[in-house]
């Protein structure tokens, strides 16, 4: 009985080792490693969306157009009606929704307005004769009432003081400005905003609640190289 009840000691007893010398690994070990696992994810996504975030609301620069439409200005006018400027990178991708912007506003107001997407074109890129034909390009001349413009070198962005990707600027018919900024709320971001609802309120009412708004865009790729009048440094704060 003795060793029958020790044989079963032997086959029963508790024990953290096998035959072959391989620990047992505890349960509560295996948990706070996947535990470890999911705070690690949890962390990394955290800080993916946070990074996400402050790109798509970061704001480009903004300098004081002209307070009067430029006399020497190369953009030709013919209707007297308002004018709306649009200047744009070929290959911003961020531009896709502030284009996509510009034609809602055209499809309320296109007969209200003259409007012009300049399309800013580096001087080294000029050897290239279609590098701004890009789809942005192509989706701009498909929205009736604008017109396409191609700026070389960024000689009317520079005269109007543009360097980021999706600015508009409005000009009443006197030749005044009475709106200068972004059409979209972020960067990428279609949808309502205070830029798209300013320019079509001043031109089906004749006055809007803001005259400028922030940009969202990649830069233009020029540099204005003129020195900058205290009136034309960047703003820090919008209205």
């Amino acid at each position: 009985m003795s060793s029958i009840r020790g044989h079963k000691q032997f086959l029963l007893g508790p024990t953290n080792k096998s035959k072959c010398g391989i620990r047992k690994v505890p349960l509560g070990t295996q948990s706070v490693s996947n535990l470890s696992l999911v705070v690690g994810w949890i962390c990394i996504l955290v800080l993916g969306m946070s990074w996400l975030w402050q790109y798509e609301h970061a704001a480009g620069l903004v300098y004081e157009s002209p307070s009067q439409w430029p006399e020497k200005c190369e953009i030709t006018t013919l209707t007297g009606r308002p004018i709306l400027l649009f200047f744009a990178h070929p290959k911003c991708p961020c531009t896709r929704a502030s284009i996509g912007e510009l034609a809602r506003i055209m499809t309320v107001c296109k007969d209200k307005v003259e409007a012009f997407a300049i399309f800013v074109k580096p001087t080294e890129c000029s050897q290239n004769a279609d590098w701004e034909k890009s789809d942005l390009w192509t989706t701009a001349a498909e929205i009736p009432g604008v017109t396409v413009v191609c700026d070389v070198d960024g000689k009317e962005a520079k005269r109007f003081q543009a360097v980021t990707s999706g600015l508009a600027i409005l000009y009443d018919r006197f030749g005044r400005s009475q709106f200068r900024g972004g059409i979209t709320e972020s960067r990428g971001h279609s949808g309502d905003n205070m830029g798209r609802s300013a320019i079509v309120s001043f031109l089906t009412l004749g006055w809007a609640e803001l005259d400028k708004t922030k940009v969202f865009g990649c830069e233009l790729g020029i540099s204005i190289t003129d020195p900058i009048p205290s009136c034309c440094l960047p703003e820090t704060e919008t209205k």
